[in-house]
């Protein structure tokens, strides 16, 4: 998902994003300031400046989310630093997108493709908090600072790991070293440290630096745990 921000008429904004999705769905961005609850619910902060509106989308790759007409908000009620930056202590993000799966049975669809059920009573959804930042332009430009996944009543929070580019030789030359683990030079790397989460070890000398150090090679931070990560190297013809 890439959100983006862009105008309608001054002052007023719209967010467009694109997006793939494997199942039938409804969108909604949430832009007044929006708090985490209970069960990866939102609570609005301001909802009498905005109120969200969900809009439905089949399932399908390259999809575009535009709000519709008149549905925008006013960012002159907000202070920069309100939009910049998550408020202090609070985790409350002035950009939120809830993209939550449909139910089968309340799909409009018309393709003849049987659409895989979920599980009943479940929610599988994707948040997206992000910031607003204003470049030397003077245009706001959007941030995603934390995405999360709420399946089956659990929550996980997606975390990029450093290096993980380069381990999965796609379009990386043979002898691009890059891929390699620092310790050893020879076996792929597969393994990260966490938490600083960068990605520099292969399994065996993981297991070896465990046993004679808790520090990260890379940045020297102490080591909590080590996750060994399976790299699919499969391309299809």
């Amino acid at each position: 998902m890439n959100p983006a921000l862009g105008q309608l008429f001054l002052p007023t904004y719209v967010t467009p994003f694109l997006f793939f999705s494997f199942f039938s769905m409804t969108a909604s961005p949430y832009f007044y300031f929006a708090k985490e609850g209970d069960n990866c619910t939102f609570v609005p902060v301001y909802p009498e400046i905005y109120v969200p509106r969900k809009i439905p989308f089949e399932k399908g790759v390259g999809q575009k989310f535009s709000q519709p007409s008149g549905s925008g908000i006013d960012l002159g009620f907000f202070e920069l630093d309100q939009l910049s930056k998550p408020s202090p202590g609070e985790d409350i993000f002035p950009l939120v997108i809830f993209a939550e799966a449909s139910s089968p049975s309340l799909s409009t669809s018309t393709s003849q493709e049987p659409e895989k059920p979920l599980p009943p009573m479940s929610t599988h959804a994707q948040i997206t908090e992000a910031i607003l930042d204003k470049n030397n332009e003077g245009h706001f430009q959007v941030k995603v600072i934390k995405q999360i996944l709420w399946i089956e009543g659990i929550r996980y929070e997606l975390r990029e790991i450093f290096g993980i580019a380069n381990s999965d030789g796609a379009g990386v030359d043979e002898t691009d070293s890059g891929k390699e683990c620092i310790i050893c030079m020879t076996e792929p790397k597969d393994t990260a440290v966490l938490p600083c989460r960068h990605m520099c070890l292969c399994s065996g000398c993981a297991k070896e630096l465990r046993s004679r150090s808790d520090r990260c090679p890379i940045c020297r931070q102490p080591i909590q745990e080590l996750m060994e990560i399976k790299v699919n190297n499969s391309h299809p013809e």
